[in-house]
């Protein structure tokens, strides 16, 4: 499913947008637990002797970092100052 900014018609306070800026911030602290998730599962990657363990640990990582994008996606689509910013090109 598409989220696009534009699809909410509504004025500055309305109620509406005052949903969408709580599901922001909702999703905003969702990619911060994904993003230490990763930084904590590539440490114990490192860490790990069971080539086992280290193998599932990758296998989970990469759906970290497929949660980190999706969660990206939806603040780009929700968000049309933070969209504008992460079009910018690197410095």
């Amino acid at each position: 499913m598409d989220y696009r900014f534009e699809d909410y018609p509504f004025g500055e306070g309305s109620y509406e947008q005052q949903d969408v800026k709580a599901d922001l911030e909702m999703i905003r602290e969702d990619l911060i637990d994904e993003l230490q998730a990763i930084n904590q599962y590539e440490q114990h990657i490192e860490n790990l002797e069971s080539e086992e363990a280290v193998a599932a640990l990758e296998r989970i990582l990469e759906q970290e970092k497929e949660h980190v994008a999706e969660l990206l996606r939806l603040i780009y689509a929700l968000d049309p100052v933070q969209a504008e910013k992460l079009n910018r090109p690197i410095l």
